[in-house]
């Protein structure tokens, strides 16, 4: 089922800011930056040790991030939790009784989220990927 953590995701107004920020005060790499035109939105994800945060930054004020950096000015966004199988674990969370949403199962990106009125306020973003074993294009 869980592993453990994957990442946390963090929404930023600025990944360049934040990235510098994150390596000049901890000694952070980032390891890989993703544009995803269909959730309005650059991620970079960076190391730091052994753990990996990922930093959103919206391209448009409609998509989730840009919302949610309107009404809430950036922050921590969601938790990633690490899976064995994607759809087996949002199969059993399911039966359970939790809401899971924006399911993408696909050979290039595997993630669920579980409802945040489902997870006590929390988001939690289930994969199967590790962030740390993502290269760079």
């Amino acid at each position: 089922m869980i592993k453990g953590i994957n990442h946390l995701g963090i929404v930023v107004e600025n990944i360049d800011e934040m990235v510098s920020f994150l390596s000049e005060s901890f000694g952070a790499e980032e390891i890989k930056r993703i544009d995803i035109p269909q959730m309005q939105q650059i991620s970079s994800l960076v190391r730091i040790g052994n753990d990996c945060l990922e930093l959103m930054e919206p391209t448009s004020p409609e998509g989730t991030v840009g919302r949610f950096l309107k009404s809430k000015g950036g922050g921590l966004h969601h938790i990633s939790l690490l899976c064995e199988d994607v759809a087996a674990t949002c199969a059993q969370l399911e039966s359970k009784g939790l809401q899971i949403v924006g399911k993408v199962l696909n050979d290039d990106f595997r993630v669920a989220f579980i409802h945040p009125k489902s997870g006590k306020g929390v988001l939690y973003e289930l994969t199967d990927q590790s962030s740390l074993d993502r290269t760079p294009e």
